[in-house]
C-alpha cells in the first residue's frame, strides 16, 4: 500500500467510460451544432452557409478537439513529471482531458457580433474553463490545473507555428 502522497498516481484511477462518454455527449452537441449551421459555431460570416462549410466546420471542430486533447493529456503527464508523481492510467488521462476539452468547446455557442471579441472570448473562455473542468475532473490544486492549460496551449501554439511555417513554406509562388 502507498503511504505516501508522491507514491499516488496524480490521476485517480475511475471508470473511463464515464469520462468518455461525457466528451462524447459534449462533442456531438458541437457537431450537431456545426451541421445546423449555428452563427456562433460556424467561422464564416454567411447568410445562408452551404453543406460543406457546415461539415467543414463540423470536420474542424472535431479535429481541434482531438488536437487539444493531446495537447492536455501531454500537458497533464509534464505536471505530474514536474511534481515527481506517477501519471496514473494512460487512458484516464486521455479520457478526461478528451471530456474536460469537448465540454469547455461549449463555450462557443455563445453568439457575439463583433468577430474580434468573439475569437477573444472564444480563447479566454475555452482556455478558463478547461482549467476548471480539469481541476475538478483530475482531482488537483488549482494552480496544477491552470499550469497543466498553459503547457497544453503552448504545446498548441508551437503546433500551429508549425503548421503556419509549413504553410508558408508550400504555397505556390
Amino acid at each position: 500500500m502507498n503511504d505516501r502522497a508522491h507514491d499516488l498516481p496524480l490521476c485517480p484511477e475511475g471508470d473511463f467510460r464515464f469520462w468518455g462518454g461525457v466528451g462524447v455527449v459534449a462533442l456531438l452537441a458541437l457537431v450537431i451544432g456545426c451541421l445546423a449551421g449555428l452563427p456562433a459555431l460556424l467561422p464564416i460570416q454567411a447568410v445562408s452557409p452551404t453543406a460543406i462549410q457546415r461539415l467543414s466546420a463540423a470536420g474542424a471542430s472535431v479535429v481541434w478537439l482531438l488536437l487539444c486533447t493531446g495537447a492536455g493529456s501531454a500537458a497533464f503527464a509534464a505536471i505530474a513529471l514536474v511534481r515527481g508523481r506517477p501519471p496514473g492510467s494512460a487512458i484516464d488521462i486521455i479520457s478526461r482531458a478528451f471530456a474536460c476539452v469537448a465540454v469547455a468547446a461549449l463555450t462557443n455557442f455563445v453568439p457575439i457580433d463583433q468577430p474580434m471579441l468573439k475569437l477573444a472570448f472564444d480563447g479566454l473562455a475555452f482556455t478558463a474553463a478547461t482549467a476548471f473542468l480539469a481541476r475538478s475532473a483530475f482531482r488537483i490544486a488549482t494552480l496544477d490545473a491552470f499550469a497543466a492549460t498553459a503547457i497544453g496551449t503552448g504545446i498548441v501554439g508551437a503546433l500551429a507555428a508549425v503548421a503556419f511555417v509549413i504553410t508558408w513554406a508550400v504555397r505556390p509562388g
